[in-house]
């Protein structure tokens, strides 16, 4: 009997990777929050085995794909795999309205503010370090300070103190929200912050112990962990170098469109918040309850007589430019909006109701070097972050306009 015979004929080689593992990125991991990452893992693609094997006069063709197994091996990593990359959206916030209710005895003053979050915000990148000793800040604006000093840097210290963790990250920030703009963009990134260090940990902490734990660094974080409206109360808290506000954040639900448009509007100048309270004086607040503002709200939406902001008056002493510029847009609009107010301590101009700036911001010299921005109100769903609007339409009427 004649002995088969046999030959094999490879169309391919198998390629030398086949045995490993070959990612073109980083593993995905998509923790509680809304946040972008990397694309799901691709992998090089390798040539199939193709052979031909002959035995008396039955042929059989066996073809051999590696990409298969490669795919169920890396399935598997990924289940392990953990959070190496993370975007966040940090949106800042208005004021809209802000109340002194009265000083108290130890001679500091109790403050009421409807807050609410904002469509337009900062992009923090944050990447994990291999460094077990520092964290490594870079952003796209001159001015912003990179160290400890950093709201973004006093976070994460602020949480592997809390914790205990020894994660330590490369941040990027890019920056759109202007300082000294009474928007909270600086309490934003904190809190940002805090959530992304959280995230990376595995949620080792509650929202509610971030929240409780923020205020140990500022005063408006907190706020930044409710649901996007809160009606705040507290006092100012001062120190030599610094005035801040000891909250109590109260989730609320307003029947507030989320599409209402608005336009922010900041000149070059900044507002100090010490500057501001030192020229308060309470015979020039409102005497309306801030309750009653929320009620008014809720009945009749938003309007120019409850966005009260009691720092308004001692803001225009020492930025007499900015009350003239309020009025200004005021008389320029025509009913165009419908509340125009101060954020804050200032120094951004609030025109609520058109995404448009008057005609004057563009052709008087005076108003070149503001910062202009449309906006609109949004909220975040419980256990995400919030989400970067499709289109946030912010534009900077200068180049020169710092985002410090």
């Amino acid at each position: 009997m004649a002995m088969a015979s046999s030959q094999f004929f490879c169309d391919h080689q198998l390629h030398p990777s086949c045995n490993s593992i070959r990612r073109t990125t980083l593993p995905s991991f998509r923790p509680h929050g809304s946040s972008s990452f990397r694309p799901k893992p691709q992998f090089q693609r390798t040539p199939f085995l193709r052979v031909r094997a002959s035995a008396g006069r039955k042929q059989v063709e066996i073809v051999y794909n590696p990409d298969e197994r490669i795919n169920n091996l890396a399935d598997e990593v990924d289940k392990n795999a953990g959070l190496s990359r993370l975007t966040l959206f940090s949106p800042c916030k208005i004021n809209v309205f802000l109340r002194i209710t009265g000083k108290r005895a130890d001679g500091f003053h109790d403050l009421a503010s409807l807050f609410h979050v904002i469509s337009l915000g900062d992009i923090i990148k944050f990447s994990l370090s291999p460094s077990k000793t520092k964290d490594r800040l870079s952003t796209n604006v001159p001015g912003v300070p990179l160290d400890e000093s950093n709201l973004i840097i006093k976070a994460l210290n602020l949480y592997r103190k809390k914790t205990g963790t020894d994660n330590y990250f490369w941040v990027h920030l890019d920056k759109k929200v202007p300082t000294g703009a009474g928007l909270g963009g600086g309490s934003s990134n904190a809190a940002t912050a805090l959530w992304a260090a959280n995230q990376f940990s595995g949620c080792l902490a509650t929202e509610k112990e971030l929240q409780q734990w923020s205020s140990e660094i500022g005063s408006d974080i907190p706020f930044f962990f409710s649901n996007g409206a809160a009606f705040c109360t507290g006092r100012e808290v001062r120190t030599r170098s610094l005035l801040w506000l000891a909250q109590v954040v109260e989730d609320i639900s307003l029947p507030i469109p989320l599409d209402i448009p608005m336009v922010l509007v900041k000149p070059p100048q900044a507002c100090s918040t010490a500057e501001v309270y030192k020229h308060l004086r309470l015979d020039q607040t409102s005497k309306v309850d801030p309750i009653t503002l929320l009620e008014k709200i809720s009945k009749n939406r938003i309007s120019q007589d409850v966005c009260i902001n009691d720092l308004e008056p001692p803001a225009f002493e020492v930025l007499p430019s900015l009350k003239r510029l309020k009025q200004r847009i005021i008389a320029a609009s025509r009913g165009q909006y419908d509340a125009v107010f101060m954020s804050g301590s200032g120094s951004t101009i609030v025109g609520i109701g058109s995404p448009d700036p008057p005609q004057f911001i563009y052709d008087d010299d005076e108003y070149q070097d503001v910062f202009l921005s449309e906006a609109s109100f949004i909220t975040r769903a419980a256990n995400q972050w919030y989400t970067q609007p499709a289109s946030t339409g912010a534009c900077y009427n200068s180049p020169n306009q710092s985002m410090e």
